[in-house]
């Protein structure tokens, strides 16, 4: 059964694309708060907001689990291949996270060294060697913080205005 075939059954409203409110069969409901949705995968996803159970849902209507799938189940392998995509999916985006958080580490450490860098060389402006790391630390600074930006482009902004507000006061 399609999500739009269980919303007719049970004369649900259409409240978006692919979406109903319709009210639970399984209590006195006065206003609706079943609420159906179809699913990526081409299941129904009913909840009642009220807390019905969906076996207690179903029974109302006469229908089995079986019924809120748009086919035959899944075979062995095709769980076997929809659980190994999610498992793809879920370690490319521990992945990025960690790229993400490594990213915004680099940029911590480097404005410290930065920091510690332009503080000796206000104490000792004519040492080439120093004003020589000073430059290099800032490069590498710049290079990760374009870094940085390819994970959070409202980074920049956000600093940026800061620096314009401090310039102000």
């Amino acid at each position: 059964m399609t999500a739009a075939a269980f919303a007719a059954l049970v004369q649900a409203q259409r409240t978006g694309a692919g979406r109903w409110k319709a009210r639970c069969p399984a209590h006195n409901d006065r206003s609706p708060s079943l609420s159906i949705r179809a699913g990526d995968d081409g299941r129904v996803l009913v909840l009642c907001r009220a807390g019905c159970a969906l076996d207690s849902i179903l029974s109302a209507l006469k229908l089995a689990k079986r019924d809120l799938f748009a086919g035959p189940p899944p075979s062995p392998e095709q769980t076997a291949a929809i659980q190994a995509a999610r498992e793809a999916h879920q370690q490319a985006a521990r992945a990025e996270r960690k790229a993400r958080l490594a990213a915004l580490d680099r940029v911590e450490k480097l404005q410290a060294v930065v920091n510690a860098l332009g503080a000796k060389l206000a104490r000792s402006p004519e040492d080439d060697k120093l004003a020589e790391l000073f430059h290099m630390a800032c490069d590498r600074l710049h290079a990760a913080e374009t870094e940085a930006d390819k994970y959070y482009p409202m980074r920049r902004v956000d600093a940026q205005e800061d620096c314009t507000s401090g310039q102000a006061n």
